[in-house]
């Protein structure tokens, strides 16, 4: 007997681990990767999932099924903001030019910036570059007030597509003794490529439903989607002003989100994350028996807690 085996050295009364799909991280005995029938769908409308990080250990996480059904999507973890966050905004026309000024999330600004000081935010930009640094609590305003100088930023990063960097400032742990007060620290979040004709999936007041989006002249070419329970969503909407600079579209649910009973949704005509992207890409015009083919996926894995949940055993 080997000593390192792991069913050895766990502790006297611990059950055993049960072994988990590498792909689909769901455990093996309900593994998802065989039930898609045929290759990842290959959509000309991409994806970009910010997902919260308690969303991605969710057993229930219908992003793992989005993931295996949709060769166009990325997706990035987005924490909540503990202290203070910097984002850097670069419109794709400006990469690697001689015109943009370098610079960096939470670094120094320089005299060719313009700089606006809001309640718990302050924002600062170039003809082709966003800074923006905020404070936790920020999700209390309605939302930022854009000078009317930002809108043609706003129109070139939708256009020609951008990068956003996202780095947080944590509070410094306090000095003890005669030591000096340490400085925040610093850590990159993330790196995120916005294509062009980008716009927010998402059901807010300002959203334009996407069937009527073109009427609207909203071109929509890639989603961006919010992950995480529907208080989590708005905490991010809010802590990632960025966000507001691109166009805002929603989704009009017509029937009951098939997680049913077996997680809550705050009201009637609430979606997944899944159900939501397949719903938007219908409207946009993607294969609807392929995204039904994902969709049936995602429905075979809520079949699987419920019946674990009338058996009274864990899936």
């Amino acid at each position: 007997m080997a000593a390192s085996d792991p069913q050895l050295c766990r502790e006297p009364g611990q059950r055993p681990r049960r072994p988990v799909c590498a792909v689909c991280t769901k455990p093996l005995r309900v593994c998802l990767c065989g039930r898609l029938r045929g290759p990842p769908l290959d959509t000309a409308v991409g994806v970009t999932v910010l997902q919260h990080p308690t969303e991605a250990q969710h057993p229930l996480s219908s992003v793992r099924v989005a993931r295996l059904g949709l060769r166009n999507l990325a997706v990035a973890q987005v924490a909540d903001v503990a202290h203070r966050a910097s984002f850097l905004l670069t419109t794709n026309i400006g990469l690697g030019g001689g015109e943009t000024e370098n610079a960096e999330a939470g670094a120094a600004i320089g005299e060719a910036w313009t700089v606006e000081t809001m309640d718990k935010c302050s924002i600062a930009y170039t003809e082709k570059q966003l800074m923006i640094d905020i404070e936790r609590g920020v999700g209390a305003n309605a939302k930022i007030r854009w000078p009317s100088r930002c809108s043609p930023l706003a129109k070139l990063a939708v256009s020609n597509g951008f990068t956003v960097t996202k780095t947080q400032n944590n509070k410094p742990r306090r000095s003890t003794g005669d030591q000096a007060s340490p400085s925040p620290e610093l850590q990159h979040e993330f790196s995120i490529a916005i294509p062009p004709h980008s716009a927010l999936l998402f059901p807010c007041q300002r959203a334009t439903a996407i069937d009527a989006a073109s009427d609207h002249q909203v071109l929509v070419k890639h989603l961006i989607v919010l992950d995480g329970t529907w208080a989590k969503a708005h905490r991010m909407y809010h802590e990632n002003p960025w966000l507001q600079l691109v166009p805002h579209v929603k989704v009009e649910a017509d029937g009951v989100s098939l997680y049913g009973e077996v997680r809550h949704e705050p009201k009637a005509g609430c979606l997944s994350t899944i159900e939501s992207i397949v719903v938007a890409m219908k409207e946009l015009g993607e294969d609807e028996a392929e995204l039904d083919r994902v969709l049936a996926v995602f429905e075979s894995m809520i079949a699987d807690q419920r019946r674990c949940k009338d058996e009274n055993c864990k899936p």
